[in-house]
């Protein structure tokens, strides 16, 4: 029997998910889910960045964030429970979030991009702008950010790889292999793991981050791959994931990737 993992699970801390920590944990109970890894948003205030929208912890809610993960690993010892966050990369800011993650005792940290220059491109409020886009050029500056963000070194894993098409401004497949050819090379020079996440088919573009086309480039490559639904709400929790699993054994991955005290741990996907 495969162990099923979701390694992306936010609450309402981040202002715009539902449900405690209890609530998902008992989600991925009900679904057979054995390891479920926290990732809630880093405090944008502790980056430096205020966003205008609430759309992260507050840093006095972070300590409280910690221990609640922690308590209900012991309450549910039929699961494993990670502790992770997700941390906004923020380009001239690579010391300030080194010096802040070496604080806190977190089994992972995924480094998601969600902003170029000042604009939240993921935010739905923010979706109109993509239409005055040169989308090549847009595509260009989100991955370069990207391959930053993993040359920093700063992150276990790369969150929500191409979510930049979430709104269904999407570039040919044939003008998208260079920048998934480039990403695994960056990866693999960085050391740093790829999420499948499944938020993506709830989304306008409906596709899962990544699609089939950069998951054969990224098994191709070698690239350790992990599972995510990026809940945000605890009905989310594990969502698609049976359509996940097939997918990524069809492309030929045949493991995924845990991570326990930011040491990566290989689960069998078979």
């Amino acid at each position: 029997m495969v162990k099923m993992i979701d390694y992306h699970i936010h609450t309402s801390l981040c202002g715009h998910a539902r449900g405690t920590p209890y609530q998902y944990l008992i989600a991925a109970r009900e679904k057979a889910i054995t390891e479920i890894g926290f990732a809630d948003h880093f405090p944008l205030a502790l980056l430096g960045c205020n966003s205008g929208d609430k759309v992260s912890m507050e840093p006095e809610e972070l300590a409280g964030y910690i221990a609640e993960v922690h308590r209900l690993d012991s309450l549910f010892p039929e699961m494993t429970v990670r502790l992770g966050v997700e941390v906004d990369y923020l380009p001239g800011q690579d010391g300030l979030i080194a010096e802040q993650l070496s604080r806190y005792p977190f089994d992972f940290v995924i480094g998601s991009v969600h902003f170029i220059g000042s604009w939240d491109f993921t935010h739905p409020a923010r979706e109109r702008e993509y239409r005055h886009k040169n989308l090549q050029k847009l595509y260009d500056d989100y991955f370069k950010l990207v391959w930053d963000a993993c040359r920093s070194r700063l992150f276990d894993v790369i969150g929500h790889l191409d979510i930049v098409k979430k709104f269904g401004y999407l570039l040919p497949e044939a003008e998208m292999e260079p920048y998934y050819l480039e990403t695994a090379r960056v990866l693999k020079e960085s050391g740093t793991c790829l999420e499948l996440n499944t938020a993506g088919r709830d989304a306008p573009v409906k596709q899962f981050y990544p699609g089939r086309q950069g998951l054969e480039i990224f098994c191709r490559e070698g690239i350790p791959i992990t599972l995510s639904s990026d809940a945000h709400a605890p009905q989310q929790v594990g969502r698609y994931f049976t359509e996940a699993v097939e997918l990524l054994r069809r492309v030929g991955y045949r493991e995924l990737t845990g991570f326990c005290r930011r040491r990566r741990v290989t689960i069998d996907l078979e």
